[in-house]
């Protein structure tokens, strides 16, 4: 996988890696909304020309990630909690032969704050005038990508995965002795997931599932595209300390088909 370090930054171009910002977008495309009419916002943007090469995945072009601008009830940042795999709150793009020319793009994207203020079903924000709430995006301000090629483990949980320990490489001596002692499947779980680590931001790999995996709902052979996790230093926080994933099938990242994503988010 490719880990993902976020770092600060005040000037973006619309080519590069970023969490936020001004989305590369070509004027002749139509952009993304959702059933409501409401725009879409960039959560995430990837250009493979910045990244390690992954297996399956692109090794050019851009990749993004957009959601509904709005954490509260219905819109939840545009997860469906009920077809996870409906591209309506949400939108995977991808561009395999980007633009190179400034003329050729989209650089006025004002019409994404005029829009009517997100509904609102809580009710604590029933108290405030509609004017006061805000769209809000999972983060306080943008960042650039950095990616670092890294090497994970799939958790005791990963859908689709018998765990045989069979090829799982020494991790440490203190990981063996207690597995060793474990008086049960459930100490040996907890010393498992306590050693390796699973949170982060990364492109590919495993991801951190706080709650229920939603791929076991009929998406046992997905895998992890995308996963942005919590980050107190960058401001970027799900819920309560939680993460979001993106997940695809293995034949449709092969076919660069972004059409049939899988999207949630948890938290704890």
């Amino acid at each position: 996988c490719a880990e993902i370090t976020l770092l600060p930054a005040e000037h973006l171009t619309v080519w590069q890696s970023k969490l936020g910002g001004q989305p590369y977008w070509p004027k002749d495309m139509e952009y993304p909304r959702n059933a409501k009419g409401r725009p879409l916002h960039l959560l995430a943007q990837i250009n493979f020309a910045e990244t390690p090469p992954l297996p399956d995945f692109p090794e050019e072009g851009i990749l993004q990630f957009f959601i509904v601008p709005n954490p509260e009830i219905p819109d939840m940042w545009g997860m469906n909690i009920d077809d996870p795999a409906r591209p309506d709150g949400f939108r995977v793009i991808y561009h395999p032969a980007p633009l190179l020319e400034a003329a050729g793009l989209s650089h006025d994207f004002g019409f994404l704050n005029d829009q009517p203020k997100p509904e609102s079903k809580s009710w604590f924000r029933r108290l405030f005038a509609p004017s006061e709430i805000q769209f809000q995006m999972p983060f306080t301000s943008p960042c650039a990508m950095r990616f670092d090629l890294q090497q994970k483990f799939a958790s005791l949980d990963e859908p689709g995965l018998e765990f045989t320990g069979q090829g799982v490489p020494e991790v440490n001596e203190n990981f063996l002795q207690d597995a060793s002692r474990a008086a049960s499947l459930k100490d040996f779980h907890d010393i498992f997931n306590r050693t390796l680590e699973w949170d982060g931001h990364r492109l590919g790999g495993y991801g951190n599932c706080i709650q229920y995996d939603e791929r076991r709902n009929g998406y046992c052979d997905y895998v992890l595209l995308l996963q942005i996790d919590g980050d107190d230093k960058n401001g970027v926080i799900w819920g309560d300390c939680g993460a979001c994933h993106f997940y695809i099938h293995p034949r449709d990242l092969r076919q660069r088909d972004f059409s049939r994503v899988l999207y949630e988010w948890q938290c704890y």
